[in-house]
């Protein structure tokens, strides 16, 4: 009885944050779209847009992951994975919602608040899975490391943003700079995750949107032609990212997560 609590409690928060990622999206929370926020505020970090189709991915795994929890509720392992993310997912849900609101009402620096500790609340998911997985289960950690990886390229983009909000000088250093030594302690960064929480696709929704990054450094009319190092470091960094990925899933035995079995 518990567990079909907590599998439907979880459905109820990931409805209303569906419902709410939706308003934001066509701008019907403050008048403006989450597109025309961040077109208000560009970075040479940020993404081009068909980048963010990615949302559409990770919100259709976490759809099928909460209906999985619910069907098989009496599954050992299913059983064990809503023990553990009783708590931890309903709060995930209530800080996307609070982030997009903020973010809506261009209330910036708050949003960067509720994004970062959304993207700890997600790491903390993804080191939970890593204590209760077994060998043929892959569906809850496939969902949350591409959660928690492109949540995290999103709070680096969403700090970059409230800077800009800022008015940030970046201590008389360039645009070009500052954004080349971000790329750099992001693939740093997302490779020292990787080794804790084992997640073998955390590392890709970050790759993906460097991909992104150099896409819109390459065709966009603002930028095109003018940060030719920056595209480098950015396709250099996709290409370690993929591969800190394929490593940590030969070293999982070719798993998306190493098994208690081994």
């Amino acid at each position: 009885m518990k567990n079909k609590k907590y599998a439907w409690i979880n459905a109820i928060f990931l409805a209303f944050t569906l419902i709410v990622n939706t308003l934001g999206a066509i701008g019907a929370i403050n008048g403006l779209s989450q597109k025309q926020i961040s077109d208000m505020f560009p970075t040479l970090i940020t993404p081009n847009p068909p980048t963010f189709s990615i949302w559409s991915i990770i919100y259709s795994l976490l759809i099928t992951s909460v209906i999985m929890m619910i069907i098989f509720k009496k599954d050992f392992y299913y059983q064990r994975a809503l023990n553990q993310l009783s708590f931890l997912f309903p709060l995930s849900c209530l800080l996307n919602i609070a982030w997009i609101v903020s973010f809506s009402y261009v209330q910036i620096e708050l949003s960067v608040l509720f994004i970062f500790v959304l993207v700890i609340t997600l790491s903390l998911i993804c080191k939970k899975l890593l204590h209760i997985q077994e060998g043929s289960y892959w569906l809850l950690p496939l969902t949350f490391g591409l959660y928690t990886g492109w949540l995290f390229i999103a709070t680096v983009v969403n700090i970059s943003v409230a800077l800009i909000n800022l008015e940030w000088n970046g201590f008389g250093i360039t645009n070009e700079t500052w954004t080349t030594i971000i790329l750099i302690l992001s693939v740093l960064l997302v490779i020292g995750v990787q080794s804790n929480n084992k997640n073998a696709v955390f590392a890709l929704p970050v790759a993906w949107a460097y991909w992104g990054i150099y896409r819109s450094l390459g065709i966009s009319e603002v930028f095109i032609g003018q940060y030719d190092f920056l595209q480098l470091t950015a396709l250099a960094g996709m290409f370690i990212l993929i591969s800190s990925a394929a490593i940590q899933f030969y070293r999982n035995h070719f798993s998306l997560l190493p098994s208690l079995d081994n």
